[in-house]
């Protein structure tokens, strides 16, 4: 079940964050006050399975300023997905497909345009997922670890 965000899901939101960041190369960010500020702005939502919170993302309109530099297909506002990702022992087991398949309802149920997101480049797994699902790579922009590619979808 992938629900919004309460503060209760926080502790478990971070743990599992905290889990996927031991693959990471970049080990502070995100980090856990970020989560509660997304949640706390009812920004954030969770992949829930028998009580435990599997994957999390916040979804808003704001984008880093680079973002200003790339040749989108649509005008703003687009929803933005930010911080998605899925607990190391759950991945495999297409969370990331549920959670972008949520983004992609509220977008269309909340009028927007297009979904746009960035991806670490070296993270292969994701980027193939993210052409598959039907998302254009726009270009890319450089941040904290490195070169993201910047995708987007119509809605």
């Amino acid at each position: 079940m992938i629900r919004k965000a309460i503060d209760d899901d926080t502790l478990q939101a971070t743990q599992a964050l905290e889990e996927v960041k031991k693959y990471m190369l970049d080990q502070e960010y995100p980090n856990a006050k970020i989560l509660i500020d997304d949640i706390e702005r009812g920004e954030g939502f969770v992949f829930i399975d028998h009580g435990e919170v599997l994957a999390y993302m916040a979804l808003n309109e704001l984008c880093d300023e680079e973002y200003n530099d790339l040749n989108w297909k649509t005008q703003t506002p687009s929803l933005i997905i930010h911080r998605l990702y899925v607990k190391p022992t759950a991945q495999g087991k297409g969370i990331s497909s549920k959670m972008i398949r949520f983004a992609e309802e509220f977008a269309i149920n909340n009028h927007y345009q297009s979904i746009r997101f960035d991806a670490f480049s070296l993270n292969e797994t994701a980027n193939i997922v993210y052409l598959k699902k039907g998302y254009e790579l726009v270009g890319t922009v450089c941040f904290r670890k490195g070169i993201f590619n910047c995708y987007e979808k119509n809605m």
